[in-house]
């Protein structure tokens, strides 16, 4: 599992955990996983024609750079409007962190969402309290 050659073994909070635990979770929901380009999530479902595009980030030295990082690659690939655009993180305070400086009517207006992946794998939606 997992897209790309991540150097790092699927242990939380790695960015492998975190791509491995979205892919698993959207299967499970009958999404159907498109490996092609360069997005680390892309995946839709036959039946309500829901569509992601989820940039997924692990835990390393440089969070907030990380974060940004994976910000700027999912606006440059955003074409559709339609589709829910999400980064994925660990479940880790400075990752709701840097989340929280991004403000809600941006979230809103480019129909982004922010998904946690715990440390069993679990994937949720958060939102800011800002």
């Amino acid at each position: 599992m997992g897209a790309g050659g991540y150097r790092y073994d699927s242990i939380f909070p790695r960015e492998r955990f975190v791509q491995d635990a979205l892919e698993r979770h959207f299967a499970a929901r009958g999404f159907l996983i498109d490996a092609a380009g360069t997005i680390d999530l892309k995946c839709s479902h036959p039946e309500t024609r829901e569509r992601w595009q989820i940039e997924a980030k692990g835990a390393t030295t440089q969070c907030g750079l990380d974060f940004r990082t994976g910000l700027g690659q999912l606006v440059q690939r955003m074409e559709d409007k339609d589709v829910i655009h999400a980064i994925a993180m660990p479940d880790l305070k400075q990752f709701r962190i840097q989340a929280a400086t991004v403000a809600p009517w941006v979230v809103k207006a480019l129909n982004m969402r922010w998904l946690l992946v715990s440390e069993d794998g679990a994937v949720r939606e958060w939102q800011s309290d800002r």
